[in-house]
């Protein structure tokens, strides 16, 4: 009878393990950006598609990298970064690195979500923080590629209350880690160890 009920227990763990081993999302150690999007409050006279001049660059790691980029705002160029946010809302010069951009990935919804809050984009010797704390969108987990997409709100300067909208596509990755079934039987030989153990103090 105790050696049914530790069979019983054990499949229970096994069962939850497996399940949430499943459900978790998971961070991303890699999110190489290579293509993007923007306009300004959906004015058609703003860029749209564009590219990274550095295409493959790892926003998650390269946080004191200017990440060039191939669009044009009224005769300026545009170069995005990841801000250390001591720069005022608007005007300053550009101030690199410090808060790093992170993602969460979701392989059983297909979901990205990205924290983007430090993201600055730097325009005719200007900051504008044009970031978001929870920039979501998709993410292929067979392929890793990703969409994400956002909107912030201009503060001050010549543009000051009009909407940025911005997307992200490239390619994201996880660390390697193990299957739902890997886990299983891990924890399957450990029950059996276990229950070896209890039958051999029990003899």
């Amino acid at each position: 009878m105790k050696f049914a009920m530790t069979k019983i227990a054990a499949a229970a763990v096994l069962a939850m393990a497996s399940s949430a081993a499943m459900a978790v999302p998971v961070a991303a150690v890699s999110m190489d950006a290579q293509t993007g999007a923007f306009d300004l409050g959906g004015s058609p006279g703003t860029p749209g598609s564009w590219s990274f001049s550095g295409a493959g660059q790892n926003l998650i790691d390269d946080i004191n990298v200017a990440y060039g980029s191939s669009f044009t705002f009224f005769g300026n160029p545009v170069n995005v970064f990841s801000g250390d946010g001591t720069y005022a809302p608007y005007g300053g010069t550009a101030v690199q690195g410090g808060n790093p951009i992170s993602a969460m990935l979701d392989a059983d919804t297909g979901t990205i979500t990205v924290d983007l809050s430090s993201w600055t984009a730097y325009w005719n010797g200007t900051n504008f923080n044009q970031g978001s704390a929870t920039a979501t969108g998709t993410w292929d987990s067979a392929t890793g590629a990703f969409d994400v997409a956002w909107s912030s709100t201009v503060v001050g300067g010549p543009f000051n209350g009009q909407t940025g909208n911005w997307s992200l596509q490239g390619v994201a990755a996880v660390a390697a880690v193990p299957e739902a079934s890997t886990y299983g039987m891990m924890l399957a030989g450990l029950g059996l160890v276990g229950v070896a153990v209890r039958r051999r103090k029990l003899v």
